[in-house]
């Protein structure tokens, strides 16, 4: 056994102090899990980082490969990595071998890393806990209801040759528990009828892992007919109805036990880890349906700026719509969520959002809503007041089976990212204000002038950029920030990134959740897995580590929006706040001294606790935005917002350490007022990690939902369900019918209590 490790000193809390620490008792924990290569991680990553150049060490030869590199090779033979790497194909696997042996890997990977055809029976097949106390439950949950015809008996002997434990429970009749259900009709093609697939009391669980239920039926249409029929057979059936594709949610917003939940993308694609789009090509077996169509629309207005609207199926990934884009060069979304694993239903509906002091929230980008109504009716609504609610309307509109949005002309982003000093990239209001740990030799002479001045600088990118957004990776020194502008001038345009970054930052997250389900990571202190983490997740951000020359990548819009790839396949745990950003006194231009506050009260908090433990061990992350016109938008009212969040791994809520820490952060940020006195109508993501938390004064706090709906909604809930029935009325339904068919118990209480 691991000796237990010593009281952390907050003081001297940062990245080569922990890492000097490692080197020295890492060791000591090897016993938890041997087939660990602790010389290895000693050798090739904590030492190498510790040795990266800095102004100090300009001789030192660093390559952040190395890092990556390092992880694969120490944990490459540990039962979580075994069990992971025989979800890829044989193509895969020997692209990872090849990149972890350095042996000529880019010739593998350039311009060409792609899997094969994707074999689901045998990818979920395996996609489980490698804890033999788990995995059978969630084999069943996640294998046994998906599992239909002739996938049945080949991923039953494919799991009893290669699992290992427990195959009893792997038996015939766990497999036949879940399939089937109703038979309910869909036209498929026009011409041929056939049933939609369809699963009874299928366990449901999210992409967080924190929600989970048993729907009555899970159904998996293809087509509008085939929505038509299932919310038909609700209602004839006294069933409630909701969506979900790739689950990527946090917050209660899914369907529940004993009603009807539909699937937008196929369970075998939307339950597997990792998750194979950025880094597959789309091929003749994605044959696309009626819900994963893009469609080219009029051209409006006629005079610059140009615009195009684009009808998009619901089921359209982020990573097809990029792809589509990319290839024609013409047209393109302002803006997008980050990772390219979740569908535009999915994103839409929650009202999800990119960065950019010029920019709203995606829903505000729709020009027409179609759905299907609580009658089973086909409907569309594009009146710009109507879309107010039918924009962002968290399923219970209906079940939307296309959105229309406006784009723009294409345009080029020219990329300029760096690491710099945490109080360079975001300055504290006073000096005292930054951490003992990461005080740099320049605090002594950094004056308060200096401090404002780095403030104008942030101020600047804030308000100016076409893009801003900063990470700041738990006790960390620097601060990568991701704050660009873009171009019409294609000269010199380049694929970023391209294929070898691609495959780069899709094993960075492949690695990040095989080293994170290992007993050697989960026994280690708090401030340990948070360094190992931020030394994978810097390794795979440009520039290298270290490094004081900021590259410059042009590359296509929709490419530098989603500049990560692969981010679903290492789960996590995600609070975001829209903090709105008020104006100077007796001025029209942002005061960002709120966001300072917002950001390094983070900071200090997770310091304050850090003796204890390390709740937070990803990252705190900003972004900059418009407002938003939609009613339920957490941004509307707003003319700048801080859409600023806090990550971390599910290990850290093993006593509910994660919990508290989003209670104390959620405090503070609930207390800023602005010029006036005034408290900020601060408000959660509707799709992020807030569900228990308590919201408002201090001595005046409510349970949350309660406060969203009856203080910071208040108004707004009165618009959005005004201009629902205003909709309903000309379209043939009322409030009561889409509570009694697309409602849950979140809903329930917040918009129709």
């Amino acid at each position: 056994m691991a000796k237990p490790p010593e009281v952390p000193d907050s003081n001297k809390l940062v990245r080569d102090t922990i890492l000097r620490s490692m080197l020295q008792n890492i060791s000591d924990y090897h016993k938890r899990e041997p087939s660990v290569k602790v010389d290895v991680l000693k050798e090739s990553v904590l030492q190498k980082v510790i040795d990266a150049p800095d102004p100090n060490k300009p001789d030192v030869n660093y390559d952040p490969e190395v890092q990556l590199r390092g992880f694969l090779r120490a944990f490459a033979e540990t039962a979580a990595f075994s069990t992971k790497i025989k979800l890829l194909d044989d193509v895969t696997q020997t692209q990872i071998r090849a990149f972890s042996d350095k042996e000529d890997w880019k010739k593998t990977v350039e311009g060409g890393f792609r899997l094969p055809e994707y074999n689901p029976a045998v990818s979920q097949a395996l996609t489980t806990s490698t804890s033999p106390t788990s995995c059978p439950t969630r084999v069943i949950n996640s294998v046994m209801g998906c599992l239909t015809g002739v996938l049945k008996p080949i991923a039953l002997l494919f799991l009893k040759c290669k699992m290992g434990f427990a195959t009893e429970m792997l038996a015939k009749e766990e497999a036949t528990k879940y399939a089937g259900g109703p038979n309910i009709a869909e036209n498929e093609d026009k011409a041929n009828q056939k049933t939609i697939e369809v699963y009874s009391h299928l366990p449901f669980q999210n992409w967080g892992e924190n929600i989970n239920n048993v729907p009555k039926y899970t159904f998996v249409p293809r087509t509008v007919l085939g929505v038509q029929n299932v919310v038909r057979y609700a209602k004839e059936n006294r069933l409630r109805v909701r969506c979900g594709a790739y689950r990527h949610s946090w917050s209660p917003s899914f369907s529940q036990d004993g009603e009807i939940f539909i699937s937008l993308l196929p369970i075998l694609q939307v339950t597997s880890l990792p998750d194979p789009i950025s880094i597959r090509p789309t091929s003749q077996s994605d044959k696309p349906t009626e819900l994963n169509t893009i469609e080219l629309l009029e051209e409006t207005p006629k005079t610059p700026p140009r615009k195009r609207w684009c009808r998009v199926g619901a089921a359209v990934t982020c990573e097809a719509f990029r792809e589509w884009a990319v290839k024609t060069k013409k047209w393109t979304l302002p803006v997008d969520v980050i990772l390219v694993e979740t569908t535009y239903g999915g994103s839409n509906a929650p009202i999800c959002h990119g960065a950019g002091a010029g920019h709203q929230t995606i829903s505000d980008y729709v020009r027409r809503i179609e759905y299907v109504d609580a009658n089973g009716t086909i409907q569309s609504v594009s009146d710009p007041t109507h879309l107010k609610a039918a924009a962002g309307c968290f399923g219970l509109l209906g079940v939307v089976t296309h959105i229309t949005f406006e784009l723009d002309e294409m345009t080029y982003a020219v990329l300029r990212p760096l690491k710099t000093d945490v109080a360079e990239a975001i300055p504290p209001l006073v000096k005292t204000d930054i951490p003992t740990a990461l005080r740099t030799a320049s605090y002594d002479t950094i004056t308060q002038k200096e401090l404002d001045d780095r403030k104008e600088a942030f101020t600047t990118r804030a308000t100016n950029d076409y893009y801003a957004e900063w990470f700041w990776f738990t006790y960390q020194k620097k601060v990568w920030v991701n704050t660009w502008n873009n171009t019409a001038d294609d000269t010199g345009f380049i694929d970023y990134p391209d294929g070898a970054n691609t495959f780069f930052q899709w094993l960075e997250g492949w690695i990040g959740g095989v080293m994170t389900d290992t007993s050697f990571f989960q026994a280690l202190p708090g401030a340990w897995q948070a360094q190992f983490l931020a030394t994978l997740g810097l390794s795979v951000l440009p520039p290298t580590l270290g490094e004081d020359n900021t590259p410059t990548y042009k590359t296509l819009m929709p490419n530098a929006l989603h500049f990560r790839r692969g981010v679903q396949n290492m789960r996590v745990r995600d609070m975001e706040f829209q903090i709105p950003v008020p104006n100077l006194p007796n001025s029209d231009k942002p005061d960002f001294t709120t966001v300072q506050k917002a950001w390094w009260d983070v900071i200090n908090i997770v310091y304050d606790v850090a003796e204890k433990d390390t709740p937070m061990r990803l990252t705190l992350e900003l972004r900059i935005m418009g407002g938003s016109s939609l009613h339920m938008a957490p941004q509307a009212g707003n003319n700048i917002t801080a859409s600023i969040e806090v990550l971390t791994i599910p290990d850290a809520d093993r006593h509910g350490e994660w919990a508290n820490f989003m209670q104390r952060v959620s405090d503070k940020w609930m207390q800023y007022k602005d010029n006036n006195n005034i408290l900020l109508n601060t408000r959660p993501h509707w799709a992020k990690d807030w569900a228990g938390l308590a919201l408002g004064p201090e001595k005046e706090k409510l349970p949350i939902q309660e406060y969203l709906r009856t203080v910071s909604y208040r108004d707004a809930i009165v618009e959005f369900k005004k201009t629902l029935g205003e909709i309903g009325e000309v379209q043939g339904w009322d409030l009561d019918d889409i509570r009694a068919r697309f409602s849950n118990e979140l809903w329930d209480v917040m918009i129709f209590s």
